[in-house]
């Protein structure tokens, strides 16, 4: 787990942004907590649907762990906007278990399609998350442009 929480990118990402983590922990936990709160509420209907349809027994435990990964990255999110650096550890998690428990129900459910979106958007979360700093922490800059070099040889155009 502690590549995931240290990537190799991590000092020197391909694409540099300045996110602020205070504010990406912010928008984090209001838009986790409002995916938990409604997936609780799925989660209820999922459970009636398996019991009487027979959907399937993977599909419950999937959106079970969805909904547990979505609480980890509102409470993360929550402690990174409240300055604890131990915020994205959490966030990190429930991302990892929002992408496991999302796959475990595309697989109750055949719906690979889906999953993959989800991971692709869970992915650019993660990486905004890891390349987000605190207050304090140095930031993260591009190399400067370096003017073009003429390699022509002979004298300048007119």
């Amino acid at each position: 787990m502690d590549m995931l929480l240290n990537p190799s990118f991590a000092k020197n990402p391909p694409v540099k942004l300045d996110i602020p983590a205070k504010t990406l922990g912010l928008v984090c936990a209001i838009l986790a907590g409002i995916s938990t709160f409604f997936g609780v509420i799925a989660l209820l209907g999922v459970s009636a649907l398996t019991a009487v349809a027979g959907t399937g027994a993977l599909f419950l435990v999937g959106t079970v762990v969805n909904v547990i990964g979505s609480a980890l990255v509102a409470w993360g999110g929550y402690k990174m906007y409240q300055g604890d650096r131990d915020g994205k550890r959490l966030v990190i998690y429930g991302l990892v278990a929002s992408a496991i428990g999302s796959l475990i129900a595309a697989l109750g459910n055949l719906g690979l399609a889906g999953w993959i979106v989800n991971a692709v958007i869970l992915f650019v979360i993660y990486y905004l998350v890891i390349i987000s700093r605190f207050e304090g922490d140095p930031k993260i800059v591009s190399a400067p442009a370096q003017p073009p070099v003429d390699k022509r040889g002979g004298p300048p155009a007119p």
